[in-house]
């Protein structure tokens, strides 16, 4: 039986051709994966088909991660407003397959097809005007022009800003367009806010002290500047024995600077909502001294409104089951946007009104844009009809549907972009980082360079191997000599393997995504390492061989017996730390989500998260409790030999603790520019050092 493209279930829409669920007005796109797997249960309604069936017709025979058809399923029935416990749309059929309780409407193709030209005949005919010829040509026309699926024009020229040894940031336009105001750093972590007229080309100095300011944005009358300020710089104590029962407090802040006096004389930012100890994120102005900005609180971010007239604070949206990262706010449209992360790891758009209520909610499909973990911080194009983000370089348009569409650009670089307030130019900050591997005796006495800032000539310490590219992550091979380390260089991630008297690549991901993290295993003879979901076994001669685990494996963390290692996968929530054994093929998942990077010791499990906070607790994934590990720089920290080392975020101080954290002794003071320490072995340490981080501010027209 021949059906049509189209096909309705209740009151939900399915449109094939245009992979879209239409429900109340609001159009959801949807993967054409997801709409094939419930076209194939419409095609068959009110029978059980197998999962089997379901593979060989959706995905005919092409590799497929083990979960690919549940999350089709779970898409479907939060798209169809269909309960997985009552369900009334889609039954589950427990190892055997699905069903469609609800009944289908297909609509006549041939029907619509006879009106839809019975119609253009009718215009054609009517009063002699057009012949159809004509008529199809001027359609052809007005849909290349005007289809929403086309092509954006690219961007081909790009002309440099700011040309400083010191790298910019956060770059935004006033609102009259006559200036555009950044962050330049100004060492030590801290940074200055500063202006530039366009006109003039004349730059100015707005802030008084250097400190640690966020990402900058305007009231909307353009009178005054509005941040985050973070006071962890300037917190000092003891190198010697830092304390291991008090946490290092830290105050965050919204602070705004009047934009006309800073310009006559530099100025010290107001503080409007102070002295908090949990993250504050992106402040936007809503206008009449209210701020909306990210909160975290208890693990999630917390979209909140302040009202600095009468200092109330409440939360405009929260999701306990989203993990929400990223927002902007549209002051004409009175709209936020919201990037956040669902239970199923996906990234969702959802647009919120200026009460906080929910407008729409759509599914981001995964696709060339995404490296796993990373983030898409899209911001409002100037006519509030879509939004664009700098990802992995490159510049995108995402529509409010959820479409992701690369936009060409003179640049592979960005950073961040912004749209002017009247015109189709963006400014961007465009740049690269230059890392190198030092690998540095702990008893030997090294010189200082005269001014340790990030864009000095002379490395903090002598280079493994180097180049300018980011090298990162060396770790020394257990019982050999070798030291691996990941380089892009060659502008593709690649696991190298450094000797003495030997350097070379071992193992190459490909160009869409990272290679977060990897592990030797206890022996030394083979590396593991994860690409695009799939885990990856490799011996030191090249030889590689993928593992077929049962759902994607996307960052390797440890690998502490012969056939078990430390795994994160987001089957269920981002980043869910799990054990995985490969001689089984199982993979028991710890109640730990969101974790950075964790070590087995013995019985012990240590961790850390993506928030900076480390915890201890029992290697067994099936026991319950952790226990908070204060003092440590979960940035700076590495477990070896029944020890933790960790470097003291203010002082630099490379500290020895015991596994439940208690203190023991500083082994060696490092450098402002090099203490993000990988390993240790015996009496040697690997540290990454910045040599430089090259940024700069550019328009792209």
């Amino acid at each position: 039986m021949t059906h049509s493209h189209i096909f309705f279930i209740n009151e939900f829409k399915i449109d094939l051709s245009r992979c879209v669920i239409i429900h109340a007005n609001k159009h959801t796109k949807v993967e054409p994966k997801v709409l094939k797997v419930l076209q194939v249960l419409a095609q068959n309604q009110q029978q059980v088909v197998t999962h089997q069936v379901l593979m060989e017709q959706v995905w005919q025979g092409s590799e497929v991660v083990p979960n690919a058809l549940q999350r089709c399923i779970a898409i479907l029935r939060k798209t169809l407003n269909d309960d997985a416990k009552a369900p009334s749309i889609i039954a589950t059929h427990p190892k055997i397959g699905y069903s469609l309780m609800a009944q289908v409407k297909w609509q006549d193709d041939d029907n619509e097809h006879a009106r839809s030209n019975h119609h253009i005949a009718s215009i054609s005919n009517a009063k002699g005007l057009l012949v159809p010829s004509a008529l199809l040509l001027i359609l052809a026309v007005l849909a290349f022009v005007f289809w929403p699926n086309s092509h954006p024009a690219a961007y081909t020229n790009i002309t440099a800003l700011t040309q400083s040894d010191a790298h910019e940031s956060d770059a935004v336009f006033s609102p009259n367009a006559q200036y555009v105001v950044f962050n330049r750093y100004a060492g030590a972590c801290k940074s200055h806010i500063w202006a530039k007229e366009l006109s003039t080309k004349k730059e100015t100095q707005l802030t008084a002290i250097a400190g640690q300011f966020g990402a900058l944005s305007f009231t909307p009358d353009g009178r005054e500047l509005v941040f985050t300020t973070h006071n962890a710089c300037d917190k000092k104590q003891p190198v010697a024995q830092p304390s291991t029962k008090e946490t290092l407090q830290t105050c965050w802040a919204i602070a705004t600077l009047d934009f006309a006096k800073a310009f006559g004389t530099p100025q010290t930012p107001q503080h409007r909502y102070q002295c908090q100890t949990n993250r504050l994120q992106t402040p936007k102005a809503l206008g009449n001294h209210q701020y909306a900005f990210l909160r975290l609180d208890n693990k999630h971010n917390q979209l909140m409104h302040y009202n600095d007239l009468n200092k109330s604070l409440k939360a405009l949206y929260s999701n306990d089951s989203d993990t929400i990262y990223h927002f902007d706010y549209h002051e004409q449209l009175q709209m936020f946007a919201l990037f956040s992360q669902n239970n199923n790891a996906e990234h969702q758009l959802t647009l919120l009104n200026k009460a906080g209520q929910v407008q729409q909610q759509t599914v981001l499909p995964s696709s060339h844009w995404q490296k796993h973990d990373q983030l898409l911080t899209g911001n409002f194009a100037q006519n509030g009809k879509y939004l664009l983000a700098a990802n992995n370089g490159k510049l995108y348009k995402i529509t409010f549907d959820g479409q992701i569409t690369h936009i060409p650009s003179p640049s592979h670089n960005l950073v961040s972009v912004t749209q002017h307030p009247n015109k189709r130019e963006l400014l961007a900050v465009q740049g690269t980082k230059d890392i190198d591997i030092a690998n540095i005796n702990l008893n030997s006495q090294t010189l200082q360079i005269v001014k340790p800032e990030l864009n000095t000539v002379a490395t903090p310490y002598p280079s493994l191997a180097r180049t300018h590219a980011q090298e990162r992550l060396a770790r020394f091979q257990p019982n050999g000599h070798h030291i691996a380390f990941i380089s892009n260089r060659n502008d593709l991630d690649t696991l190298w393997l450094w000797h003495p008297s030997n350097l070379q690549p071992l193992a190459l991901s490909n160009n869409t995504n990272a290679v977060n993290n990897y592990s030797w295993s206890p022996d030394g003879s083979h590396l593991a390492w994860a690409s695009n979901g799939t885990l990856t076994i490799s011996n030191l001669k090249g030889k590689h061989k993928a593992v077929n685990t049962r759902q994607p494996i996307y960052v390797v963390l440890d690998w502490f017996q012969k056939d078990k290692l430390l795994v994160l996968s987001s089957s269920h929530k981002p980043r869910m730390l799990h054990q995985l054994d490969l001689k089984h093929n199982t993979l028991i998942p710890y109640p730990i989500h969101n974790a950075a990077n964790a070590w087995a010791q013995q019985n012990q499990l240590i961790y850390t998260t993506t928030q900076g906070a480390v915890f201890s607790r029992s290697l067994i994934p099936s026991k319950t409790g952790s226990q908070p590990l204060h003092n440590l720089n979960a940035k700076a920290l590495v477990v070896t030999n029944e020890h933790i080392y960790s470097v003291d975020k203010t002082t630099f101080a490379l500290n020895q603790y015991t596994p439940n954290g208690t203190f023991i002794k500083t082994l060696k003071a490092l450098k402002p520019t090099a203490w993000k320490i990988t390993d240790i072995k015996n009496q040697q340490l690997l540290l990454e050092q910045f040599i430089a981080i090259e940024q700069e501010v550019v328009v792209l027209e």
